[in-house]
Order: C-alpha cells, then structure tokens, then sequence
C-alpha cells in the first residue's frame, strides 16, 4: 500500500499544505501537525482548512489520516469522518479509512428515453381525462377494503401467535475411571493407552548442612623439658648463649633448646647447667639419662655436654579429625535437603493449572560444594554449602480433564449429548515413575447425557398443529422424561403457530434416570 507522510509547519495555510501533498497517486496521505505550546496558535486549524485538504486527497484517490494532539482539529477531524492518530507509528499499525468525498454524489440521467404516452398522460388536464362510472368505483373500493382485511386476518394468524414449548428429555449418569501417565518425554496425547504429555522444570537451589566428626588423631600439646650439664674441654672461658641446641645421637634425634646463658669457668673440666625445652612437643621428647651428648654449632669442639637426669613434661592428647567417610556422609545427607529446597522453590512459581509431586524432583547437576575441613583436619564438626540444578516434573491439570472429558464421551451411545456443566472431575494422589519420572494417577469423571434433540425437527413437527396433537406427537417421538409443556399467546389459539421463528424450544435439565459405570485401565 502506498502511502505519503505530509509534515506542516507552523506557519503553513492550505495552499502550502495543498502543494506538499503534491499531485502523486498514492492510496494514503498522513498530514503531521508540529506540536506547539498552548501559547502559540496551531495552523490550519479550521474546520475549512480540513475540508480543502480533504478535498484535494480525495482528487488525488488517497484517504486522509491526521497526526495531532491539537484537541480543535481532533474534533474538525472526527466531524468529517478524518481518522486522528497520536504518531505516525500508530497510523502504520491499522489499516484506515477516510470518506472519499465531502461533495455531494449526483445520479447520471437514464440511458433510456422515458415513455411518451405516459408523459402525455401526465401532462393532460385532470378534468379532460376520461372517468370511471360511480359504481365502477365503489365496487373496486369495496374489493380493495375486503382484499385489506382478509391480508389483515392472515397476517394475524401467522404472525402474532406464539408458543414455548418446554422438553424435559431424559437423562444418564455417566461414571468412568481412567488410569494416566504424565511423561515428561511425551509431546502428543493418546487417550486410548492413558498417556499425556509432561514437562520439566528446573531452578538452582542451596542447602547447608553440619554433622560431627568420627575420626580422631593425636595432637601434642606439652614440650618436655629438664636439665643439661655443659663441660669446658678447653683453658679458656666459654659463653654458651640462650638458644644453643643440644641432641641425642640416636637414629631419631630428639633437639633441645637452652633457656638461659652459661658460662664456663676457663679450666678444663670445669662445668656448668642449663635448663632445656624440646623442640618438638609430645612424648618423645622424654629422654633417658645420659643420651643428650652431642652440642650443634661451633661449640661442639670445645664442650661437652649430657643429662645426669631424664627429660619429663612432654605429652599429646586425642582430639576429633575429619574423615573422607565424613565428607562423604555430609554430601548425602544434604542431597535430600538440597532436593526439597528446589522442589519448593519450583512449586512455589507454578500457576493454580500446574502441578507436580515430590517424588518427581532430581538432581540434574551439582554446581558448587564448600567443606568447611579437609580430611585428617582436626575439627569436631564438619559443614558442607552445596548448590545444585534441581528438576521437577509438572503436569497440566487441564490435560488429565481433557482426558477424562474424552473417555466420557467415547462411551456416550447414539445421539446422545453430555452436559459438560454437570461434569465432576476427581483426581487420584500423584505417584512418580523413578525410571523417566513421569506421574502416575487415576482420574474419576461423573456427567449426565441427554438425548440430543433438534430444536428445528421440533417445531416441523409440531407446525400449526393442535395442542393436544403436538404433545402427544413429542412425547411418542422424542426420549422425554415427561410430557412437553406448551403455551401459547394468546391463550385462545388453540394451533401452534405456522412460523416457525414464532416458536421457542426450551430444554430443561432432567433428574438422573440412569447410571453407567465404564472403568479403563
């Protein structure tokens, strides 16, 4: 479709407008009025302005669109049949028309020459015209007055007459019991093997989760101590400084600190003791007499040292470790709480239509896991932060009653009906399939029927026939529970009417007369 946009300004009149519409064939013209202030005055404004230009859109074969928030030329433009827009985005959305023209349409004179004679006839003086006899017009009046009320009678009789007639036809309640798969792998119906397709959520959810320790180790505690003699092997005085290792000589050596200065008189034997702490703390800085004997560092040529006593204090306790058995107990223990948690969440967003069960919800994928304790850490309790991808199976409670809704009407009989507002729908707990989790349920669906009975083949029937005829022909053709009931209007009428629009066929609901189990499995 072509189409022409037309932007005014301020200061145009209609012969500027006219010349920017130009004399293009185009199917639509979109004039753009600026928008202005209310200080200023809006040109082309009126109502005339709209009719020239309109005027010339129609010459040129296009319809005239407006874009405005002028509210002047809104009301010019809705008088005049102009479509008004508020952008020219909206003007391209819709497809719009204007009137093609505002002048008035003449009618071309006939092609054929009209009748002279009856020209004459009518052009000839009243009084020269030949007259018909008196009685002459008095019969035809009278004809013309009886052929009135005979028309008058008839069109009584077919038109104002009336009749409601009101069928009570019989009725069946229907029950039936159908088991149904969801299956999130499924994506078309089959009604007759009870599946239905499924769906699968899916959300990212967080658990945390803490349980004690079982695994245990030794942690020293006490560093031993005691005391060493040092022995000058030389003339001069030596200073041993605070801080001087001394060791056993064993296969495992056992290092020992001095606490303090010693200094030794410079005579060779002359001695001197210092106090000394093990290195490494625990038992096995408890030494026998005599194995500490060997000095490190420079000092070693020139003293000698020993313990005339054994080294006592060093000792370990036992304190709680993590295991990888815990580490291991913590991940499953949170893999249920970490499922609920998303199963929740899942749940939680879902439409009153949709629903799902708990044994449907899996773990898809482990994203992040943070022990708090490495194995062998000491720790009395171990805490593990876990996320993960959860998903969950959802099943429409619309298709299990549609499916239902089905089986009703596949064990209806012949030209029966269901009476859809009279269904009840129940529906089984949900029981997840641990293979592809799909859900397993049953679904109950009870309904009545009803005959199903042409409102047209009704009033044939019964067409300008007697009462007491019509009711016994509608009872002897139809399943009704009961007799027809028929009124007519006016009461006098003893015939239903002969039109048939003037005939109105209620249906009223009936009590159940019938009950039909059908179970599928």
């Amino acid at each position: 479709m072509r189409e022409q946009v037309v932007h005014l300004e301020r200061h145009d009149d209609h012969h500027s407008a006219r010349d920017k519409m130009g004399q293009a064939r185009v199917d639509r013209i979109l004039l753009v009025w600026p928008n202005l202030s209310r200080k200023h005055t809006q040109s082309l404004s009126r109502r005339l302005d709209l009719v020239l230009m309109h005027r010339h859109a129609s010459r040129l074969g296009a319809h005239l669109g407006v874009v405005t928030n002028d509210e002047d030329i809104v009301d010019h433009a809705t008088e005049l049949g102009i479509p008004v827009f508020n952008s020219i985005k909206e003007g391209h959305l819709f497809i719009w028309r204007s009137r093609r023209t505002l002048r008035p349409t003449f009618t071309p004179p006939p092609t054929k020459p009209p009748n002279l004679e009856q020209a004459r006839l009518l052009l000839t003086p009243e009084a020269t015209r030949p007259q018909p006899h008196p009685a002459w017009r008095l019969a035809i009046g009278a004809l013309s007055l009886t052929i009135g009320l005979l028309s008058i009678s008839v069109l009584y009789f077919l038109t104002i007459p009336a009749a409601k007639i009101v069928l009570t036809p019989t009725n069946q309640r229907i029950t039936i019991d159908i088991n149904l798969t969801a299956d999130p792998t499924l994506t078309t119906t089959d009604y007759t093997r009870g599946l239905i397709p499924a769906t699968t959520r899916s959300t990212i959810a967080s658990a945390s989760i803490e349980i004690p320790t079982t695994g245990s180790s030794q942690l020293s505690t006490n560093a031993a101590q005691g005391t060493v003699i040092f022995t000058n092997l030389t003339s001069e005085p030596i200073r041993v400084p605070a801080g001087t290792a001394v060791r056993t000589t064993v296969a495992d050596p056992v290092r020992f600190v001095t606490q303090t200065d010693v200094e030794l008189p410079g005579a060779r034997g002359m001695i001197a003791t210092a106090t000394v702490h093990a290195v490494t703390p625990g038992p096995s800085g408890n030494v026998s007499p005599s194995l500490i004997n060997r000095l490190e560092g420079p000092l070693q040529q020139f003293v000698a040292v020993t313990n005339r006593q054994s080294t006592s204090g060093g000792e370990h306790i036992t304190i709680p470790s993590v295991t990888r058995t815990d580490r291991s107990n913590a991940y499953q223990a949170a893999l249920p709480q970490l499922i609920i948690s998303g199963y929740s969440d899942i749940l939680a967003a879902l439409p009153p239509h949709l629903i799902s069960t708990p044994d449907s919800a899996s773990l898809e994928r482990v994203i992040e896991t943070n022990y708090s304790h490495f194995a062998a850490e000491h720790a009395d309790t171990l805490a593990l932060d876990i996320r993960a991808t959860i998903n969950a199976t959802i099943l429409d409670d619309d298709d299990a009653y549609q499916a239902g809704l089905h089986l009703l009407k596949t064990t209806l009989g012949a030209n029966m009906i269901l009476m859809e507002d009279s269904i009840i729908y129940d529906r089984s707990q949900l029981m997840s399939s641990a293979e592809n989790r799909a859900i397993n349920f049953s679904v109950t669906a009870t309904a009545n029927a009803m005959p199903s009975i042409d409102p047209e083949f009704v009033v044939q029937l019964v067409r300008w026939s007697p009462v007491r005829e019509a009711t016994n022909n509608l009872y002897a053709n139809l399943s009704l529970a009961q007799p027809p009931q028929i009124t007519l209007t006016p009461t006098w009428i003893n015939r239903l009417p002969w039109l048939s629009w003037r005939t109105e066929v209620i249906f009223a609901h009936p009590n159940t007369t019938a009950q039909n189990d059908h179970t599928s499995h």
